[in-house]
């Protein structure tokens, strides 16, 4: 029977009228470097191809901790004078009380008038006994260290020549390690470069782009036409400020700064920008220039900005009620418990909080936060040809990783190349980003909140649900780089305006037959025997109530083959009651549907032994990308390991994921099995060798771990003001030598890198490690490579010849299977991939399937004799890591972690099969979201329309402020002038046509020819 559970973790982060559960324990993750500089830099496509810029975005970021400053989280809102008290009262009890001078830092804003759930702090000489007597205090809820984050964005000259992007540029050098990723949320603009890398560069293409306002492409003016303008909702912008007497706006009701800055005024320009795309009323039109505009600047002109800022504005948002708040920042750090927890209690709040989603793509796997949180509205970024931008992130969610699957996420996309926003001072300009599509999504939800008669319905479930269930979907994307499809703001105004409160799931439905929308789903067919695909669907109640559970029903359909289709649902403990339908059409024969696949086809990736950034400190697996150094993609099929998929396809194997121990999976049913980050239990390694000695194959894609290169790069952690190394390398080199060492292998803890010639491909080896031990009878492959760990502890470089790097062995049991290691993953990791090994890998799985081994490295010169283990020690595990703390395998035992109990394989709850019926007529149609139709919502016959603005006042400029895109006028002025030209030869044409034809005149005969006529002839003329 066909096995398919639909782990539907529905989550309800979007019950409105309920604060979420706060309290969440905090964890010593990873954060960013004390006084690291970063400078990521992300270069802009030009218009002749090439993968690189001559123009590039710098992105500058350090941070650094506020010495002696930390602020003190309530479970509460209190007043001034009890949270003094409390703390106070806290104090006392630590053994060093006495000893300790602390007060209260004054926080000078709106806010400090209110009851407040936080405190800042400033203790001298506080010892980690006194923090934690703090944190022991029943109304003290968390104490984090005051951040303070530097960020700087601006355009700067290549330095050198435009070369291929992933080109290695000579020798980096490696005296420190300074934390480069930019791990706070930084600000996800482009800059004022038009975006253009759309793969088509004709002149037509790019002239669509350029002169028409977002909002009026969006048909904002057909709202405006019927009156509605944004009137009565309050939006808030979180950025950099705005000046006071900028034109573009006439209804900013309210500026509070956060910073310790004494002005109010933009001085970057981002903030105006982003306000002008809400609210702008004149020039860059907004979409709802008469809502209520309250600026937050939390960000400085340097742009730094503390912690303690954000809390502090995000409680006077709460507290003035704000409707709609547009954040147009990010970071990968889900786990920074106090800002994720306010951004839920934001929209327990009834505020809709719309967020960029990132500026990482076109990798998959690299969504910020917040607005990879479920409750938040995550914009994704397309240009005006409806294209994916490839700046915009792909989902999908990391959360749920490794045991689960992740989320559908962005949630919308819209325009966000080249939009036209206010300028600094007057004027307009043009930038590109998801923080440019995020303000276009929130004026659009601030406009649609405005028509809405019953504001009690209008909260962030209700609006994602119109927002969703209006989306028009993009041919030809999948549903991880365009969410729910692109923003259509009539058909949205449609839905609301017809709305009635319910319950709903995103994605509405799951067909694994629709490609490409349904990838990854639908790239694969389910079969018997198989790991069960998991489906993550998370539910929006616009309800003001919990609603309970019940038993969920699949209802299969007969003459679909539904009855050969077992499903099973996990929920949280508040679910809305309903009936789980699952057709299961297709146009193969029965017979072919119930087979299990040729096995030696079916590859088991493992992704329940791995591990991820956040909570701890897990560094990638290439050493030379420092201005990327922490691995946070989640190391899945679906997200940096994306095209190794898509190319496994593409040669027919079944590539299946494991979420779950060894122990859990039948070894018959699959034919090679991949190893990854995570400790293993004693149980699994016992399984492992079993398994293989019955005939299972194992292919181990490897990299460094160096204890000294860990303690090299080692950075300053904030939660616990301590200097922190790496858990692991970039692979758990002693646990799969515990894995393997039982046929005679083992990796070395060697750090190689460099450039050859494999089998007549190109490769290149990035910070891996060499094999160490294998068996004599084995197949080895050796190289000549530099030695990256001598580079990196003592700036020397050296060549080390005949690194072995890649292993081959048939084990010797009667019908075994058998190993496959090679020292280096990068070749088909997408994070940092210079040069593809898609071949290797082609070449281990023919020999691991059919033992088949290629003559190109069983006949290659570079064959040597196995290693015995003694040119090389053995790497040990870094002495006092804390691994422990974020295993899934080890526990914290007296000093010495321990592996902890073997868990039971997951127990699937399998749905209660209906009555068997005949499908309904429509099965093939996309099902809708939402009872809305919305053929009976008319729109009033309006033409387009462009409100009116306000004149010019005396000594007013006009122009427009659009830096750099002089040149795009240039089109505009020569089809003018070709029009003035063409117009001119027209009307000259005309007129020659309609004038009446002249009689052509005689010519009369000269005087002299007549008389000497007359002379010959005698005769007078004739007259």
């Amino acid at each position: 029977m066909l096995v398919l559970p639909v782990w539907a973790s529905m989550l309800l982060g979007l019950l409105v009228g309920f604060l979420p559960l706060v309290g969440m324990e905090p964890t010593g993750g990873a954060k960013s470097g004390s006084s690291g500089h970063a400078t990521n830099q992300e270069p802009l496509p030009s218009s002749s191809g090439s993968n690189c810029s001559e123009l590039t975005l710098k992105l500058e970021f350090s941070s650094k901790v506020v010495e002696h400053e930390y602020i003190i989280g309530f479970t509460g809102y209190f007043s001034a004078k009890a949270r003094r008290l409390y703390i106070s009262s806290a104090l006392r009890n630590a053994g060093d009380g006495a000893l300790l001078e602390w007060h209260i830092v004054p926080r000078e804003n709106p806010a400090s008038d209110f009851p407040s759930d936080f405190e800042l702090v400033h203790i001298r000489q506080a010892s980690p006994s006194s923090l934690l007597t703090l944190e022991d205090h029943p109304y003290i809820k968390r104490v984090t260290p005051q951040r303070k984050v530097f960020r700087m964005l601006k355009y700067v000259p290549s330095p050198e020549p435009t070369a291929p992007c992933n080109a290695t540029r000579g020798t980096q050098k490696w005296q420190s390690w300074q934390s480069s990723r930019p791990f706070r949320r930084t600000s996800l603009s482009l800059g004022s470069g038009f975006w253009h890398a759309t793969g088509r560069h004709s002149s037509r293409r790019l002239l669509r782009a350029i002169p028409r306002h977002v909002a009026q492409i969006l048909q904002a003016d057909v709202l405006w036409q019927m009156g509605h303008t944004g009137s009565g909702v309050k939006v808030a912008v979180f950025d950099t400020g705005l000046s006071e007497k900028h034109p573009h706006f006439k209804n900013v009701k309210e500026r509070t700064n956060w910073t310790n800055e004494k002005t109010l005024d933009d001085g970057l320009g981002h903030g105006t920008f982003v306000a002008g795309v809400i609210a702008s009323m004149r020039e860059c039109q907004g979409f709802a220039p008469d809502s209520e505009l309250h600026i937050f600047r939390v960000f400085t002109n340097n742009q730094v900005s503390y912690t303690s800022w954000f809390l502090d504005a995000f409680n006077y948002a709460i507290l003035k009620k704000i409707d709609v708040l547009n954040l147009s920042i990010g970071g990968p750090d889900f786990m920074d418990h106090p800002f994720v927890d306010k951004v839920w209690e934001l929209t327990a709040n009834r505020v809709i909080m719309v967020s960029a989603i990132g500026n990482d793509g076109p990798l998959y796997g690299t969504l910020n936060n917040p607005a990879d949180q479920m409750d938040v509205i995550g914009v994704g970024g397309i240009d005006f040809e409806d294209n994916i931008a490839r700046f915009s992130s792909r989902g999908m969610t990391t959360w749920e990783l490794p045991g689960g699957y992740g989320r559908v996420k962005p949630d919308i996309v819209t325009y966000g190349s080249g939009v036209r926003g206010s300028g600094m001072k007057e004027g307009c300009r043009s930038l590109s980003g998801t923080s440019v599509a995020s303000p276009v999504v929130a004026g659009a939800v601030t406009l649609l909140a405005s028509t809405v008669l019953n504001r009690e319905l209008v909260n962030p479930a209700s609006m994602k649900q119109a927002l969703i269930a209006s989306a028009r979907r993009l041919p030809g994307v999948n549903m991880f780089e365009q969410g729910h499809g692109k923003l259509d703001l009539i058909r949205a105004y449609q839905i609301l305006n017809s709305y009635r409160p319910q319950a709903s799931l995103s994605p509405s439905y799951i067909d694994l037959t629709e490609c490409p929308y349904m990838w990854p789903y639908c790239s694969q067919p389910i079969y018997y025997g198989g790991m069960p695909p998991i489906v993550n669907v998370t539910i929006l109640n616009a309800w003001a109530s919990r609603v309970g559970s019940s038993t969920t029903h699949l209802q299969p359909y007969l003459p679909q083959n539904g009855d050969h289709i077992d499903v099973a649902v996990s929920y949280s403990p508040c679910f809305g009651r309903g009936l789980v339908t699952w057709p299961c059409p297709s146009p193969w024969p029965r017979r072919r549907r119930r087979g299990k696949g040729s096995l030696s086809k079916r590859v088991l990736w493992d992704q329940y032994h791995n591990l991820r950034y956040p909570p701890g400190y897990f560094p990638r697996d290439n050493l030379r990308m420092k201005n990327d150094p922490l691995d946070w993609n989640g190391d899945h099929i679906h997200t940096n390991f994306r095209d190794m998929y898509q190319h496994l396809r593409s040669m027919g194997y079944f590539v299946e994921v494991l979420g779950a121990p060894i122990t859990c999976f039948d070894a018959s049913q699959h034919a090679a099995h991949g190893g990854q980050r995570e400790e293993y239990f004693p149980e699994e390694i016992t399984k492992l060798r079993r398994d293989i000695d019955n005939g299972l194959s194992l292919i181990v894609f490897s990299d460094w771990y160096n204890t000294s290169v860990m303690r090299k790069v080692k950075f300053y952690d904030e939660n616990t003001r301590q200097w922190w190394m790496p858990d692991t390398g970039g692979a758990n080199v002693p646990a799969l030598n515990d894995l393997i060492s039982v046929w005679g292998m083992a990796f070395s803890d060697g750090l190689y890198e460099g450039d050859f010639t494999l089998a007549d491909h190109d490769m290149y080896y990035a910070s891996g490690c060499s094999i160490a031990r294998f068996p004599e009878d084995g197949i080895v492959i050796a190289k000549n490579l530099k030695d990256q760990g001598l580079e990196v502890l003592k700036q020397e470089t050296a060549v080390v010849e005949g690194v072995p790097i890649l292993g081959l062995y048939q084990t010797p049991s009667d019908g075994g299977g058998r190993i496959a290691l090679y020292g280096d993953s990068n070749c088909i990791d997408d994070s940092h991939r210079q040069k593809d090994c898609f071949w290797l890998l082609d070449a281990l799985l023919q020999y691991t399937s059919y033992s088949m081994t290629p003559p190109s490295l069983s006949h290659s010169h570079s064959r040597v004799a196995p290693p015995t283990g003694t040119e090389r020690q053995l790497p040990q595990r870094l002495e006092g890591n804390h691994l422990y703390r974020y295993s899934k395998v080890l526990e914290a035992h007296l000093g010495d972690p321990k592996p902890r109990p073997l868990p039971a394989c997951p127990h699937l709850s399998w749905a209660k099969p209906a009555v068997n019926e005949t499908a309904p007529s429509n099965l093939w149609k996309h099902q809708k979201l939402l009872s809305v139709d919305l053929d009976k919502v008319a729109l009033p016959n309006v033409r387009a329309y462009r409100p009116q603005v306000r004149p010019l006042s005396p000594g007013e400029s006009g122009a427009w402020d659009i830096p750099g895109e002089v040149g795009q006028t240039i089109p505009v002025f020569a089809f003018l002038g070709a029009m003035v030209v063409l117009s001119f030869f027209v009307v000259q044409l005309t007129k020659a046509k309609s004038k009446p034809k002249r009689r052509k005149p005689r010519i009369k005969r000269p005087t002299y020819l007549q008389q000497q006529q007359t002379t010959t002839t005698g005769k007078n003329p004739t007259v």
